[in-house]
């Protein structure tokens, strides 16, 4: 029986993307290995596609804005807390979120200014998943799977 592995939906291809697109990559070697189980936490949290981009301004308290000024925490936290709800239900101990999302990523983040900035912080469901230990990779670090 194969391992399961939580993953972006974008990274899959569907169309979930902020700009209504997806950031699809090749994933024959982890189909291999893995029963790939898709999640859109911004999606899933209330938020259209496409929509406005939004980050991260603040972590403690934790506050998101889009870049035309409107708070949108609560989708970001509601959609975390679904995704590690099926986590949990499906006992999923990894999983292959999108770097540099405000959601998903694993390391940076852009810094809520919407100048293209990055800084050293989570995403909100990575950041949610870590601290669940669940083990959580970006799709530049496919290799450690």
């Amino acid at each position: 029986m194969k391992q399961k592995l939580l993953i972006s939906s974008c990274l899959i291809g569907n169309n979930v993307k902020y700009n209504g697109k997806n950031n699809q990559i090749d994933l024959t070697s982890l189909e291999k290995k893995y029963t790939l189980i898709p999640f859109c936490p911004e999606v899933e949290g209330g938020l259209p596609t496409p929509r406005p981009p939004s980050e991260i301004v603040s972590q403690n308290p934790l506050k998101l804005i889009n870049n035309q000024g409107k708070d949108v925490t609560k989708f970001f936290v509601d959609g975390a807390e679904k995704c590690l709800d099926l986590a949990k239900k499906e006992r999923i101990k990894k999983a292959l979120l999108k770097a540099n999302s405000p959601s998903c990523s694993n390391s940076f983040v852009y810094d809520g200014t919407f100048s293209g900035k990055l800084v050293k912080e989570l995403g909100v469901t990575a950041k949610l998943l870590k601290d669940e230990g669940i083990t959580v990779y970006n799709e530049n670090e496919i290799g450690k799977l």
